[in-house]
């Protein structure tokens, strides 16, 4: 467990990085988008059941933003899932790591942001930062000349941060990456072509039903 970003540890070194926060808020949709279509199931108007649509697209959007994006880190590389699509970064494309605004992995003429590692707010910045100066946490290994306030150790973007960079450097320094490569090294971006069907068909029906209604 990494302050708020739940890291989980898998066989072959691989970490699983997902936002805690963002799944507490999916799971308050769901239980509120559940106890609405309890209420309109049993209501005895039909025309109330067309507001089941609008549920759905909520306990929809709950989990396609909140609870499925994840960033996973291993030795072959990382494979970073957002809202609209799954990115596979092999290491050798990887050129730099930022925190400016949120978890951003950088290959040759592209950026890729992390969804599940944002940076951090005013409030959180302020906290992460006692927790560093007091000892509770340590230091991001990263200059204090570049350090952005998304590099703390006890916030989303920093602790993933963290473990992006120091894998990186691990493989660099065993010989597993070769330097030079990541203009001629492919990045795999795969869209939630069903997803995003099903967003729409659920958008589109959500329109109808309050038209109706």
């Amino acid at each position: 467990m990494r302050a708020w970003t739940h890291a989980l540890r898998l066989p072959a070194e691989r970490e699983v990085f997902v936002s805690r926060f963002n799944r507490v808020l999916a799971v308050l949709i769901w239980a509120a988008a559940a106890a609405l279509i309890v209420g309109l199931l049993v209501s005895v108007h039909d025309v109330r059941l067309l507001y089941v649509v609008p549920c759905a697209l909520f306990a929809f959007i709950g989990w396609a933003l909140l609870w499925r994006p994840r960033l996973t880190v291993a030795d072959e590389g990382i494979e970073v899932i957002n809202v609209t699509r799954t990115v596979d970064i092999p290491w050798q494309a990887l050129i730099h790591v930022d925190t400016k605004y949120a978890l951003t992995l950088y290959t040759p003429g592209h950026k890729f942001p992390v969804w599940s590692a944002p940076a951090p707010g005013t409030a959180r910045t302020l906290r992460a930062t006692r927790r560093e100066t007091t000892g509770r946490v340590g230091k991001p290994n990263v200059a204090d000349s570049v350090r952005r306030p998304g590099d703390l150790l006890s916030t989303e973007s920093g602790a993933a941060a963290e473990v992006v960079r120091r894998r990186w450097l691990e493989l660099q320094q065993s010989g597993a990456v070769d330097s030079g490569l990541a203009d001629e090294t492919p990045v795999t971006v795969r869209w939630h072509i069903v997803s995003l069907a099903v967003l729409a068909a659920l958008a589109v029906g959500t329109l109808a039903a309050l038209l109706v209604a």
